[in-house]
């Protein structure tokens, strides 16, 4: 794209303007980190970034900022416990923990852990699943008014029994080895002494080895996208007991009981408090194939019970699943492709929609911004598409509301010109996703020519920012507990490659005409959001997005033009001040630690 009217004196005071504002909202280390982002865009290889840069969590410095974190809540959250006053609700904890021979030893680690809480109101449930005699307990664990043992000898009624004719208030589960922070049960009593609505309450968690915690997963909000995906709301997670009696607690598979529990629970409320602290450590279990399988079957009992005609399968990397949205119908699709003199990159484009769209019902609308060489426009004219001219200076949001205006499509794809199509399924996976009733935008996993990734969601910061965090990550990489390759919820999909519902397009108003290069798609997203609808990335189809030569992705010659825009967006999204509610508020915009 061309821009007009800037003269150098112009151009330096903006490139000063620019560079004093992204370090005043997002830091020196990030404006570092994008002026050799676009030093390396200009050739300067000696400037230029790691082509796959280290994983946030794999850095040494990670572990070190994370011990210091993790004593600074310590102190944080016994000061407060010290100085509180006597919560009014004191909900009795009755935490669930199943065992076997093979993993009784790692008991007493867990019971210690419950023992030291700063909250005494609790219960313990062991659950034996060894289907021989009784079996003995640790001598350094007895069992008393607070600590029973059950066994199921191959019969899990008396288990299910003993749990619903309890009268305890909160009920969560535990495996043998886990353990808790003394005041993680006190967080949450004090969450629910602010507020007694929410049903279902969990935590962070990180991963305990040789004594030491490690890997933490500071987790995003409610995300039943991502909850389909992977267990993530477990560890810990407590439900209430009038919540467990709305469902019914017999599961298939007892080695999954909590997964499918929780499963049943989230159909049941949508009330789910999401307290943003690892209080939980969790000693690191691989998964056996029966655990897989058991969880697959949960998961596509719960897609019956919500009536979603639907295929379960394992996901791209070990313990996720993938999601198959069966449609019988098949709307059609309008995809519109702003353009403006780029042959090279139109005709690529156009060529690999057509020689990879399997979906049936589509009609392509190119919407050009007055080109006027030759070759463009011939081969405009041996197209039988809709070839829309839009003459006023470019305007991405101006341009795709005329265009939508020009459409038939039931659904519309807003697409870039410096896209490629890679398989035959991208469009179906998509539009499987999009009909579902709860989704008002999906979009792809977006990837550089080498392979690695461009956008897999996007994340606002406080400041109004909205950052790719795992960009240059190789694009079926477990980076950040599988961030990259899980179907999830986000706040925000760019305009790269952007499916939506026409009619809801049309209720929030289409994109917002005052961001005329940047923003528009975050605007749209977030407005669809607000109308209660869900924002959701699929890693299941990929797209080539070339970034060096599309300017929707965060570079510094991008920026060079987006003050403007970004003060627009930041005055109208006040809320963004509060933080992404899919993006945990302890990490920095590459999933770093700050700092408290």
């Amino acid at each position: 794209m061309s821009y007009i009217g800037y003269t150098p004196q112009k151009k330096l005071k903006k490139l000063f303007l620019l560079s004093r504002e992204i370090i005043k909202h997002f830091g020196m280390r990030y404006f570092i980190y994008v002026v050799r982002l676009e030093l390396k865009k200009q050739g300067l290889g000696m400037f230029s970034l790691d082509k796959k840069p280290l994983d946030a969590v794999s850095n040494p410095l990670f572990q070190e900022k994370y011990l210091k974190l993790l004593e600074h809540f310590k102190e944080k959250f016994t000061n407060e416990l010290l100085h509180q006053k006597e919560f009014s609700y004191l909900p009795t904890v009755r935490i669930i923990i199943i065992f076997n021979k093979n993993n009784i030893e790692q008991l007493q680690h867990t019971i210690n852990s419950i023992q030291n809480q700063s909250y005494q109101n609790w219960n313990v449930l062991l659950f034996s699943t060894d289907s021989n005699n009784k079996i003995s307990l640790p001598s350094q664990i007895k069992e008393t008014s607070k600590i029973n043992m059950s066994q199921s000898k191959g019969n899990t009624k008396k288990f299910y029994d003993e749990i619903m004719n309890s009268k305890y208030d909160l009920i969560g589960f535990l495996k043998p080895g886990n353990l808790l922070d003394s005041f993680a049960l006190s967080q949450f009593v004090l969450k629910l002494n602010k507020n007694r609505d929410y049903d279902i309450l969990y935590s962070d968690n990180d991963i305990i080895e040789g004594g030491i915690r490690k890997n933490p997963f500071f987790k995003p909000d409610w995300s039943p996208y991502l909850q389909n995906s992977m267990n993530y709301l477990s560890s810990l997670c407590l439900v209430k007991k009038e919540l467990f009696e709305k469902i019914s607690l017999e599961s298939k598979f007892l080695d999954c009981l909590e997964y499918d529990t929780i499963l049943k629970c989230v159909e049941k409320s949508d009330k789910i408090f999401h307290i943003p602290l690892p209080l939980c450590s969790v000693k690191r279990q691989h998964s056996s194939k029966s655990d897989s399988v058991s969880q697959k079957s949960s998961l596509i009992d719960h897609l019956k019970r919500m009536n979603i005609p639907a295929e379960v399968e394992q996901g791209i990397v070990k313990d996720t699943f993938r999601i198959h949205y069966h449609t019988q119908e098949k709307p059609k699709v309008s995809i519109i492709i702003p353009t403006k003199s780029n042959l090279k990159l139109i005709k690529r484009c156009i060529t690999s929609i057509q020689n990879k769209t399997n979906y049936p019902n589509i009609e392509i609308i190119i919407i050009d911004n007055a080109s006027k060489e030759k070759k463009v426009l011939d081969y405009y004219k041996s197209l039988p598409f809709k070839i829309l001219t839009y003459s006023e200076n470019f305007n991405f949001s101006k341009m795709n509301n005329f265009a939508v205006e020009h459409s038939t499509g039931d659904l519309l794809l807003f697409l870039n010109d410096d896209t490629k199509v890679r398989d035959n399924y991208w469009l179906d996976e998509l539009v499987g996703i999009c009909l579902q009733k709860d989704v008002g935008v999906v979009g792809p996993k977006l990837i550089f020519s080498d392979d690695t990734v461009q956008h897999a969601g996007m994340v606002f910061l406080k400041t109004g920012a909205g950052f790719h965090p795992t960009m240059k990550q190789e694009k079926n990489s477990d980076v950040y507990h599988n961030t990259i390759n899980v179907m999830k919820d986000c706040s925000a999909i760019t305009g790269a490659c952007l499916l939506t519902k026409k009619k809801i397009f049309k209720q929030v108003g289409g994109f917002d005409n005052q961001f005329d290069i940047y923003y528009g798609d975050s605007d749209l997203c977030l407005k669809i959001q607000d109308a209660g609808y869900r924002i959701v990335y699929t890693p299941f189809t990929e797209l080539l997005h070339e970034g060096s030569t599309s300017i929707s992705y965060w570079h510094f010659g991008a920026l060079f033009f987006d003050v403007e825009n970004h003060q627009a967006f930041i005055k109208k999204w006040p809320k963004l001040s509060n933080g992404d509610p899919y993006y945990n508020p302890n990490l920095d915009w590459d999933y770093t630690l700050l700092t408290p």
